[in-house]
């Protein structure tokens, strides 16, 4: 079955690319002819050019049968009626829509997923973004880390550097000598991405992705990644009143709260995010003031988050930061996705796209109804999806070692419903409640979803 997706901008074509690795057939509708024409020439796909909310449109895009309609242009307006229309006279489709200005829509919508005018889903771009946000500075670590909540379990990526320990070890021996429940789900070795073995040895240069358990994610990170380890947040800034901002504020604990500080160029801005937040120090100041940086001695801060409107500004604050001596840095990226390799370059810890977040988002829909939480890693080339084994699941009561899943996907954790979460080994034994961690690569990601997402 086909996927039609509305907007041929950063969100629809970094979709559109992750689906046609998988071997979905895509279409493709935007409103400029030079796009289309563009996305066709880069993309192996078909693009028509016209109005999604015209009917006629939607029909040529085969809507009627096809598996989902996605709307992600940068008109909320656009997407919601498009969505709507699609939902109207496709009830089988499912439709799915990157809504940002969610308040418009009355409260009931912020907490439905979906279901506004007949939408199946609803994705708020910066709300996925602050999510990451949030789990990085509750982490501890501060540095790019995703939580999976549910299953206490956190997921980050270390390179092998030429001192590391771990040069030349395989797997099963850097199982031996470092301690706790941890699994290395991922490797990129140059262009190659691929799960490992046991029996794979490390190499100079390699990327990996590992999986720990939270209780245990501070040891393991900081064997990995050395001299970067958890630490207490003490102060923190935020550079710029966004709507990204406002939603990481609503997230972070209030006891939290009081060691933040917002700095806004805009007075009525500030006005409404200290009536919001009271125990919020709001500052009424320029980031681009130097003298903002020595008065309120931004050097000494454990954090500093730029959030701006501007991509470019929120690189140089979080660049220049980290340089004047500030610990931990978070830069935003909300129009070019392809900056995130060029900020590790400037010295930044995180750099979130909330392109990546969005797809990330979606995908998930896409993937089943029993896919809780979904996060790729590798730029999109390998897959985390978080399930909860109903009693319907095919392999119930069965031990790991009874399956023949080698190869297909790792299962790299698992929690008891009510219990302890760890790192499964053969002997693990399938139960109903089990909330269960499965990566794998893109060859991989129908198998994993037929297997876990149709319980």
């Amino acid at each position: 079955m086909s996927v039609v997706i509305l907007g041929a901008g950063r969100r629809g074509t970094r979709l559109a690319r992750h689906l046609i690795e998988e071997k979905k057939s895509v279409i493709m509708i935007d409103w400029d002819n030079e796009r289309c024409s563009q996305i066709m020439a880069k993309l192996d796909c078909m693009a028509i050019c016209g109005s999604a909310t015209d009917i006629s449109v939607l029909e040529e895009a085969g809507a009627r049968d096809a598996e989902a309609f996605i709307a992600v242009t940068d008109s909320d307006e656009v997407n919601l009626v498009a969505c709507g229309i699609s939902a109207s006279n496709f009830p089988d489709t499912k439709t799915i829509a990157a809504i940002r200005g969610i308040s418009y829509l009355g409260k009931e919508a912020e907490h439905s997923g979906g279901r506004i005018l007949g939408i199946d889903y609803i994705v708020n771009p910066e709300e996925e973004a602050a999510k990451r946000m949030e789990g990085i500075i509750r982490s501890g670590l501060f540095s790019d880390v995703i939580r999976f909540d549910d299953a206490d379990f956190i997921l980050f990526k270390s390179s092998l550097e030429k001192d590391s320990p771990f040069l030349g070890k395989n797997l099963i021996e850097l199982k031996k000598s470092l301690k706790g429940e941890y699994v290395v789900i991922g490797i990129k070795r140059g262009k190659s991405i691929f799960s490992p073995t046991g029996n794979t040895v490390l190499e100079l240069g390699d990327e990996m992705a590992i999986m720990a358990v939270d209780d245990d994610s501070e040891s393991i990170f900081s064997a990995f990644r050395g001299d970067q380890s958890s630490m207490k947040l003490k102060k923190a800034f935020i550079v710029g009143g966004t709507r990204i901002a406002r939603y990481l504020l609503r997230m972070i604990p209030k006891k939290v709260l009081n060691r933040m500080i917002l700095i806004e160029k805009d007075p009525e801005i500030c006005s409404s995010f200290a009536d919001e937040f009271p125990s919020l120090l709001v500052l009424n100041d320029s980031i681009t003031d130097e003298s903002v940086w020595e008065d309120e001695r931004l050097h000494e801060a454990d954090l500093l988050i730029s959030v701006t409107e501007n991509d470019e500004l929120n690189i140089i604050t979080a660049s220049y930061a980290k340089k004047m001596g500030t610990r931990k840095t978070m830069a935003l990226l909300k129009t070019n996705p392809n900056y995130v390799q060029f900020a590790t370059t400037m010295d930044i810890d995180v750099a979130i796209s909330t392109t990546t977040s969005t797809v990330d988002a979606i995908m998930k829909h896409l993937r089943g109804e029993g896919v809780k939480t979904l996060h790729s890693t590798f730029d999109g080339e390998m897959e985390v999806y978080e399930y909860v084994l109903s009693p319907s699941f095919a392999h119930i009561d069965r031990k790991l070692m009874e399956t023949d899943f080698r190869g297909k996907f790792i299962l790299a954790g698992v929690k008891r419903k009510g219990g302890e979460s760890f790192v499964p080994d053969g002997n693990y034994i399938f139960r109903a409640g089990d909330t269960v961690l499965v990566s794998c690569v893109h060859e991989n990601y129908d198998f994993v979803t037929e297997l876990f997402g149709e319980q």
